[in-house]
């Protein structure tokens, strides 16, 4: 019921609403209308019109219309089934491990998980030079847009506070994801970092949430979060989530990977690396959902990275090179080789 009236509110204004529900309250007794089911009917309504409290219905999006937000109905019943989904899947966990007292969780794991993540989205340096521009503060004087895409979210991703805080409502979520695409995106003004879009875009042949409806979809979506019980869960659910609603004019694929690894280090677990030889893996995972509604590519990917990204050290950042390249993880998707699972680093087959 609350998901029909929401998709009345999209066709009607409020005037032609009451009209419907007058209407439907004279006939009831002509047609036998069980009173608890035009109880129902007559809360829906008020709820779309703002004159009945939004805990009165179970509609994610009928909720999120009487804050005053629309929602895209699409993509949350996409997000319901995602949930679904995941909590019919294997379990996960992944404890993060660098050893105490070393720098791996504070310093190098964040520097390879915002050096990839800027990576895959075509802002592209050798590693060392990546390294020197966030450890040394060398910045190419032909790129300082893309040297501070890189140190930007570095900053963001090695601050042990801000990837401690997940946001305890949808409304919080959403002010810590703009804020965070803010300090991602501060070297790119044109880009409205922090700022939500104001038209529409696209990848592809994928259309991504309306402008107008990135709010309320946002926060439907983070509502069904606390659906799932376990970090891994949540982690690959609002990545999906904030990837799906693509909410800015650029960042996003950034923004997303950032809010999944909140997830997961608020609770202690291994974050997840998309490395650049996995691109096409977690591309195609999110597509396949994404267009054909099937989860399972995506969930396996996720799954996936995240053991590969348990099983390396990242207590020194030679070592850990060595070790990624040890997994192809700096290989072309396109090349023959596939990103590799350490066999050194596997503890949880013994648990």
């Amino acid at each position: 019921m609350g998901d029909w009236v929401d998709e009345l509110c999209r066709q009607y204004d409020t005037e032609r609403l009451m009209q419907f529900r007058r209407e439907a309250e004279g006939l009831a007794a002509q047609v036998g209308v069980d009173p608890a089911n035009l109880t129902v009917m007559q809360e829906a309504v008020g709820i779309a019109v703002g004159t009945r409290d939004v805990a009165l219905t179970d509609s994610v999006v009928l909720r999120q219309r009487g804050k005053g937000l629309a929602v895209d109905q699409n993509r949350v019943r996409r997000f319901e089934m995602l949930v679904d989904a995941i909590r019919a899947s294997a379990p996960q966990s992944r404890p993060e491990s660098s050893t105490p007292g070393e720098p791996g969780r504070t310093r190098y794991l964040p520097f390879f998980e915002a050096y990839f993540s800027n990576f895959i989205e075509g802002t592209e340096f050798e590693v060392d030079e990546a390294a020197d521009i966030v450890f040394n503060g060398v910045v190419p004087t032909d790129r300082p847009q893309d040297a501070h895409d890189v140190l930007g979210t570095y900053r963001l991703v090695a601050d042990p506070e801000e990837m401690g805080r997940r946001g305890d409502d949808p409304a919080e979520f959403v002010e810590l994801l703009k804020r965070r695409h803010a300090r991602i995106m501060e070297g790119r003004p044109d880009k409205r970092p922090g700022e939500f879009k104001e038209r529409n875009n696209k990848a592809g042949n994928t259309h991504f949430v309306p402008h107008d409806l990135v709010e309320g979809t946002l926060r439907a979506g983070i509502e069904l979060r606390d659906r799932l019980d376990t970090a891994w869960e949540r982690a690959i659910y609002v990545a999906f989530v904030v990837a799906e609603v693509h909410p800015f004019v650029d960042g996003n694929g950034r923004a997303a990977r950032v809010a999944m690894n909140v997830e997961l280090s608020a609770e202690g677990q291994s974050r997840i690396i998309v490395p650049v030889v996995f691109r096409q893996d977690y591309l195609d995972g999110l597509r396949r959902l994404s267009r054909n509604d099937d989860p399972s590519v995506y969930i396996k990917a996720m799954r996936y990275a995240h053991d590969f990204t348990h099983s390396v050290d990242f207590d020194d950042y030679e070592e850990s090179k060595r070790l990624l390249e040890e997994a192809h993880a700096f290989d072309e998707p396109d090349s023959d080789q596939r990103l590799k699972i350490l066999e050194r680093r596997r503890p949880w087959e013994n648990q």
